[in-house]
């Protein structure tokens, strides 16, 4: 079976879901498979869509597979139902067929799956040739289209129902009147030219012309006149006979066409179209964008391949991909260094897809071409900057941790040598203190880098599992958020410990501070050193976390944000408690940055602080 079979799948089990699914997809190829857990749902898809089969568990919450089927069939009469449960069982087996269901299969292995998939192919097929034949045998009842017959004075001598129907008067109204009821004189012209033609020993047996029939109410209704004379000896002229067709959706879809091509001629990407057919693949349409990126005119670009925009230093890798791909039969995406008419580079973000025709077959390609120079010289000014940040990472890292190192340990033998410790203490702080701010600069560094492979992770999980590593003392968190985000889930642990601690800390203490430092990659534990403010860590500050629309928060209902501190609450250094280094939401940013997500801080519902991630992808 060619066409693609549409398939709606309800169970409550989505591992069933997936692997019928799986099988489906394999053993029936065009197949698309919908897949839902609740019967309710199940008919909301059949009123939203089309579907050529549904396959229902028997055991489900509420409503059971034989009281969905009553449902369905209730709306739907004719549409294949299979029932394909695990709760089998002779009651059940015979109470479903009695009802009318088209199979009945226990849930097994990949043999009963493979039955399952054929039991739904050969419904199908059954189905639509049932389809088709009811729809033929409508056809023949009834010839489907209005069909009118003129006598030889030109006065309608029978017309059926669809004819009566399409004009709006009745049977006997239209009989024994002239066409010019349903015409207006220039159409009744025309019908009188075509059928002169047709009469003409040398015409064409059939005429086919647009009239417009003017119904008793309403506008003009566009259709298609097919016309011939009937059957008569010698000269005797005995009528003519027709057939009506309302074009009035083929106009529709005639005029859509046309907007869409406006709508492809004035798209702010350029597009082409090739065709495979033709030797080497070459473009049969290019649209305004296309010419005004490129500088080729329509004239220089239909009828060649788009290769002419590559140059001496585009890169064959990415080329090959695209060629990979069009061999493949499959879209693809790639970036290339192409040369405008006059020579000039651009970069050339190309996208191009399959467009299949009614076989499966590949009919046309379609090419999309996106002028990216801006984008790739941000890129590369990112990429310098970057480098500049690691030269400076590795400066902190090295050339100022060893002397830093050598003080401390001065610091350490001078104050054993010395009777009086204590007055080395102020200077002791003060190296603990550049340690600390050095470890959050690498932080900071580190985190800022962009994230390029970023997996579904649960908000709820990494929420949890962030507020085991950071002391909260008697503070309490509520977890309201559901899902999956796209992250680096080490980084985005990191950005929920220094919430959390925030949060923590501005509540025990209360002012808003900083959580000073951070809990770095792969660290175990984390619960505060002396002089991070975790020694005060508790209060009865609560702490929630829940979604946004785009993103997620944590929110508290601590004291809030003071406004001395609201503008400047990101930047390094910014603390309201003393002792901290003033860097956790300073790398809250950053990995917020690095994801290509916000953040900001608001006024919670509670009176607390609220920070708000946005810009958050989830997993499709």
């Amino acid at each position: 079976m060619s066409e693609r079979i549409d398939v709606l799948h309800v169970d409550d089990d989505p591992s069933v879901l997936d692997l019928a699914e799986a099988y489906l997809e394999r053993e029936l190829g065009s197949v698309a498979v919908t897949s839902v857990t609740e019967p309710s749902a199940a008919l909301d898809r059949l009123d939203d869509g089309e579907f050529d089969c549904v396959v229902s568990d028997y055991d489900m919450p509420g409503t059971d597979g034989l009281e969905l089927f009553e449902a369905i069939r209730a709306a739907h009469p004719r549409l294949p139902f299979v029932l394909y449960t695990g709760k089998g069982s002779e009651e059940i087996a015979s109470r479903a067929l009695n009802a009318g269901v088209t199979g009945y299969f226990q849930k097994g292995g990949p043999e009963q799956l493979r039955r399952l998939a054929n039991r739904v192919e050969q419904a199908v097929e059954e189905h639509r040739t049932r389809e088709i034949a009811d729809r033929y045998s409508t056809v023949i009842d009834a010839l489907g289209y209005p069909v009118y017959v003129v006598d030889e004075t030109g006065v309608f001598r029978f017309v059926n129902e669809p004819f009566a129907a399409l004009t709006g008067y009745d049977r006997e109204e239209i009989v024994g009147s002239k066409p010019g009821l349903i015409k207006d004189d220039d159409a009744v012209d025309e019908a009188e030219d075509r059928l002169g033609r047709v009469l003409s020993s040398s015409g064409p047996d059939v005429q086919r012309f647009s009239v417009d029939i003017v119904p008793k109410e309403g506008d003009p209704i566009p259709c298609r006149d097919h016309m011939a004379a009937l059957p008569y000896d010698g000269e005797c002229f005995e009528g003519s006979v027709g057939i009506l067709r309302d074009v009035s959706d083929e106009r529709e879809r005639r005029e859509e066409l046309e907007t869409k091509t406006r709508a492809l001629d004035e798209a702010p990407v350029g597009i082409t179209i090739t065709d495979p057919d033709l030797s080497d693949n070459p473009m049969v349409y290019v649209n305004d964008r296309f010419v005004e990126v490129t500088g080729y005119d329509r004239e220089d670009a239909v009828g060649v391949n788009c290769r002419f925009l590559q140059g001496e230093d585009t890169d064959p890798e990415p080329v090959a991909r695209l060629r990979e791909a069009i061999d493949a039969e499959e879209p693809e995406s790639v970036e290339l260094l192409n040369y405008r008419k006059d020579g000039t580079p651009f970069w050339n973000r190309v996208s191009v897809a399959p467009i299949r025709a009614g076989d499966g077959s590949v009919s046309e390609w379609v090419g999309f071409q996106e002028d990216i120079t801006a984008f790739k010289e941000r890129e590369a000014a990112l990429e310098r900057q970057n480098e500049r940040l690691d030269a400076f990472a590795s400066i902190v890292s090295h050339d100022l941790r060893n002397p830093l190192n050598v003080a401390q340990g001065r610091v350490g033998l001078a104050r054993d040598a010395t009777d009086d410790p204590e007055s080395l203490d102020a200077a002791a702080d003060a190296l603990d203190r550049i340690e600390s701010i050095v470890e959050h600069t690498l932080t900071l560094a580190r985190e800022g880098e962009t994230v390029g492979d970023p997996e579904p992770v649960a908000i709820a999980a990494v929420a949890a599992d962030s507020w085991e590593t950071v002391d909260t003392g008697s503070a309490s968190l509520s977890v309201e958020a559901d899902g999956e985000v796209l992250a680096d889930p080490d980084r985005l642990r990191n950005l929920f410990e220094n919430l959390i601690r925030n949060s923590v800390e501005h509540g025990s203490t209360g002012s808003r501070a900083d959580p000073g430092d951070s809990v770095e990659h792969g660290s175990a534990g984390g619960r505060g050193a002396p002089g991070d403010g975790a020694e005060h860590a508790g209060g009865d500050v609560r702490l929630r976390v829940g979604d946004l629309r785009d993103g997620f928060y944590v929110e508290d209902d601590g004291p809030g944000i003071p406004g001395d501190l609201r503008d400047t609450l990101f930047e390094p250094g910014q603390s309201g408690t003393e002792g901290n280094t003033g860097f956790g939401l300073a790398i809250v940013q950053e990995i917020a940055t690095a994801h290509g997500w916000t953040v900001e801080a608001a006024d919670a519902v509670d009176g607390g602080a609220r920070f708000e991630i946005r810009g958050v992808r989830r997993p499709s």
